[in-house]
């Protein structure tokens, strides 16, 4: 059953923002970037670590990530996992001199997707697993004294919860118009890594794994 059509253009208003459009149709094609993103365009800056398995672990916020293109940009998919819950990721490709206090066109040209809850594997839980390696507690994390003291720290005093949710988030961006040939994408996580040792920070920083763009072909 169709819903009830209660309101639609007057014909004025057709008159005014006419006529009528036919969609834009997009031949295209994608292109996809992995971890450590060595690649002549595409930059990285202001990240804690870099290493094959776990990837570029962006600082929130000020890490970026930022891939220029011949061809207009038009969609981008980040995967990756915080270092905790409640991670994001934003995706922005702002023109020369343009902000959100400045915006050219209609178009806000900054996108974010929240709650984005899967973890990677860190040195506090590699410890709880036992598999540390071959350093010391001492070595690794000096305030931690064994893994039920580990385990008491990671989840906030046993009242927040232990993150152990092995898995990694995807996020889609649609980008455009008008279609730019660049992106920066910055993450970062709402919660405090490593609450109650020396590592301590907030917000928790964010791995990213891999980049899709999706381009207009040539």
């Amino acid at each position: 059953m169709a819903l009830t059509l209660y309101r639609t253009f007057t014909a004025e208003q057709r008159e005014k923002l006419g006529p009528a459009k036919r969609p834009k149709v997009l031949s295209t094609e994608r292109r996809v970037y992995h971890t450590p993103f060595l690649y002549e365009n595409v930059e990285v800056g202001d990240f804690y670590e870099v290493g094959s398995a776990k990837g570029i672990e962006f600082k929130a916020d000020t890490g970026f990530l930022t891939i220029r293109e011949e061809q207009p940009i038009i969609a981008v998919t980040v995967v990756g996992s915080g270092c905790t819950p409640g991670g994001y990721n934003i995706c922005e490709w702002w023109e020369e001199g343009e902000s959100v206090d400045n915006i050219q066109d209609q178009l806000v040209k900054r996108q974010r997707v929240d709650n984005l809850n899967g973890t990677h594997p860190s040195i506090w839980t590699r410890i709880l697993m036992g598999v540390a390696g071959d350093r010391t507690f001492a070595e690794v994390a000096p305030e931690m004294k064994d893994a039920f003291d580990c385990f008491k720290k990671l989840s906030d005093g046993f009242y927040g919860g232990v993150y152990l949710g092995f898995y990694e988030n995807t996020a889609y961006f649609r980008i455009g118009p008008p279609n730019p040939h660049s992106v920066t994408i910055r993450s970062g996580c709402k919660v405090t890594e490593d609450p109650g040792t020396s590592l301590e920070h907030h917000p928790g920083d964010y791995t990213i794994r891999l980049v899709e763009t999706i381009v207009v072909k040539g």
